[in-house]
């Protein structure tokens, strides 16, 4: 009897002297979103005033897959903010295990802006007599990725990437018709008036535009919504079939 107790006490002591495994990203881990850190050269015309908007968009599709537990945004920026003051400088990935341990995360997810651009398309139709007209659209497309850490290695253990466009469209049309304007001109000869009706003709143009013509910062945040839903939902390529190991090679 006292054998058996003292092989329990032993399996028990192995137990609970071994090292805590960490959580699979199969198994609904704890993760923390960073700041997104813009890396895109910006079309003209384009701007991207604040970065960390991306994280917030990316802990949104998180939650909603239902397959993390994911912290608190302003929760990470205060123990970030913290890290960095003791350091005396910024936060990088050299310190995952002290922002992993802090934030009881087992991953922390490092994103970029790698791209953020834009194309124009249309068609153009003009008629000499009768006007014209032309259509364009502005798209914007930016381009995101994700990183996931493991806190307790430091190592980077899950890329993804997205792809998302934003669209505008901006018609304009022209309509030219002839008028007619009718006028009196008077001659004189040998001291008696003469008056008489002339006819003047010309062409009045006018202009209907629809939609603007520049790109906007809509657009710009729309784009980046759907690059985060792309990265993360891409049933070919995005995080969740890559983590259900239905993941097909993404063509450049």
């Amino acid at each position: 009897m006292k054998k058996i107790s003292a092989i329990v006490l032993t399996v028990v002591a192995l137990i609970l002297s071994a090292p805590a495994q960490a959580a699979s990203l199969h198994d609904y881990p704890t993760v923390a979103v960073l700041p997104y850190v813009n890396k895109a050269a910006v079309s003209e015309g384009l701007s991207i005033k604040d970065a960390s908007i991306i994280s917030d968009i990316v802990l949104e599709k998180l939650v909603d897959s239902e397959r993390f537990t994911v912290v608190e945004r302003e929760r990470t920026k205060a123990v970030l903010n913290e890290i960095a003051f003791q350091l005396g400088g910024a936060v990088n990935e050299n310190t995952v295990v002290q922002i992993g341990n802090q934030l009881g995360a087992s991953y922390l997810i490092a994103g970029s802006i790698t791209g953020l651009s834009t194309k124009k398309s249309g068609v153009n139709y003009e008629h000499s007599a009768a006007g014209g007209g032309k259509f364009n659209k502005m798209t914007v497309v930016a381009n995101v990725t994700m990183r996931f850490i493991d806190v307790e290695t430091g190592q980077i253990v899950m890329v993804a990437s997205g792809t998302g466009e934003s669209a505008r469209t901006n018609a304009e049309f022209t309509l030219k018709r002839k008028t007619e304007e009718e006028y009196e001109t008077t001659t004189e000869t040998d001291g008696i008036q003469d008056i008489s009706s002339e006819t003047d003709a010309n062409v009045l143009t006018q202009t209907l535009t629809i939609g603007g013509e520049n790109f906007s910062l809509v657009q710009v945040r729309n784009a980046f919504y759907w690059a985060v839903e792309d990265m993360i939902y891409n049933k070919n390529f995005g995080l969740l079939a890559k983590l259900d190991g239905k993941a097909k090679r993404r063509k450049v």
